[in-house]
């Protein structure tokens, strides 16, 4: 038997996105409902941009139509007439009505319409990860969202920007997870006395314009020894005791000692905690400037994290902003990792001013996968 939802559109896609994507469901047919304007009698254009993106999104999974009846977002009647109306066309016995987007008027209105026409309702509720049912004989039940299907860029699509460019953790190859998987679980001891003057040394080559290699001059503890030693036989660098030179002679390894192991260390953090289901790392987006480091989702959730060296720079953190209220507002949560911990007061500041959920320092991004799962109140895949 087809089975259809009818569905109230707001600037959110995501309630609308995973009632579709929830596990289980299954879904023949979708219709959208847009408000108008009232001076023009028209829809805004960003409630058509959100169908269109529904639409782009979902059209795989089913057909998705667009009511022709705009509704007043004000107007209870008015909503319960049309949502009533789809209700009948549709001619459908197995149908839904997803009243998560629109106004509160729309909301009840279509609530109503439901109601009367013995068909249940439905509530995509993310802050506490569940979908409400509710039915027309006045009960109601809930389920915990589980979405299948849902990656980074399709979750970027459904608000309208298309990814171009995207690694995945097994797209950066075995030198470089080790790299950083060595550097990250090691942080406290290597980190500030050997890994920050071989950075400064990268910095003063550049400005020099020397080339390679780049050799810098350390006086390691017994443990950091150890681990300088691996490193070498792992290919980042060249070690020669006698001297206490470090030599970097490889681009790959400058690149990964100037940050790329703190973005490395992050993703692969976030794919082993099991709270996500899908990790990309250099995201970038179609008509957009800059890149972002690592993003995430999880049940129908999307994480941003922007992974710095050691810099404090506040534009990384209004970057950083930009992109979360772009792409899905209060259904998205943003992150900064650092590998330095100087300055963290100052920082912690800057974060709480432009709305981050979080940030880590050092060795708190060993954790940084289940700390944002967390956050997410997510469970483990």
């Amino acid at each position: 038997m087809p089975r259809t939802m009818i569905a109230l559109v707001s600037d959110q896609r995501m309630q609308n996105v995973i009632p579709i994507l929830q596990v289980g469901a299954r879904y023949d047919e979708l219709t959208l409902v847009l408000s108008k304007d009232r001076r023009t009698g028209k829809p805004l254009d960003r409630y058509v941009h959100s169908a269109d993106d529904l639409k782009a999104v979902l059209e795989g999974n089913l057909k998705v139509n667009t009511c022709q009846e705009w509704v007043d977002p004000y107007n209870i009647e008015a909503v319960m007439t049309v949502v009533g109306s789809c209700i009948q066309d549709s001619g459908h016995d197995d149908q839904v009505v997803n009243i998560s987007g629109g106004t509160k008027p729309m909301a009840i209105g279509a609530l109503r319409a439901a109601q009367a026409a013995q068909v249940p309702c439905l509530y995509t509720d993310t802050e506490d990860n569940e979908i409400l049912w509710l039915f027309p004989d006045g009960s109601t039940s809930s389920e915990p969202i589980q979405v299948v299907g849902l990656d980074v860029p399709l979750y970027i699509r459904a608000y309208g920007e298309k990814v171009t460019e995207s690694k995945t953790v097994a797209d950066l190859g075995a030198a470089c997870q080790t790299w950083a998987e060595i550097i990250g679980s090691n942080h406290k001891v290597i980190y500030q006395q050997v890994v920050v003057p071989i950075m400064s040394a990268i910095k003063k080559a550049h400005e020099e314009k020397s080339g390679l290699p780049i050799v810098c001059s350390v006086k390691p503890t017994r443990r950091q020894l150890g681990i300088i030693e691996q490193l070498a036989q792992e290919g980042l660098w060249e070690w020669d005791q006698g001297s206490g030179q470090i030599a970097v002679i490889k681009e790959l390894a400058i690149k990964c000692l100037n940050g790329f192991w703190v973005e490395h260390y992050v993703a692969m953090q976030m794919q082993r905690s099991g709270f996500f289901d899908d990790v990309r790392l250099n995201v970038e987006l179609d008509g957009v400037d800059g890149e972002i480091d690592v993003a995430a989702v999880s049940n129908g959730k999307l994480v941003l994290v922007e992974c710095k060296s050691n810099m404090q720079r506040s534009e990384q953190l209004s970057k950083l902003d930009s992109f979360r209220r772009r792409l899905g507002g209060p259904y998205a949560q943003s992150y900064y990792a650092r590998a330095s911990e100087a300055y963290a007061r100052p920082i912690r500041a800057q974060s709480k001013k432009f709305g981050l959920n979080g940030v880590l320092f050092g060795v708190q991004l060993r954790d940084i996968g289940s700390e944002i799962g967390r956050n997410l109140q997510a469970s483990p895949k």
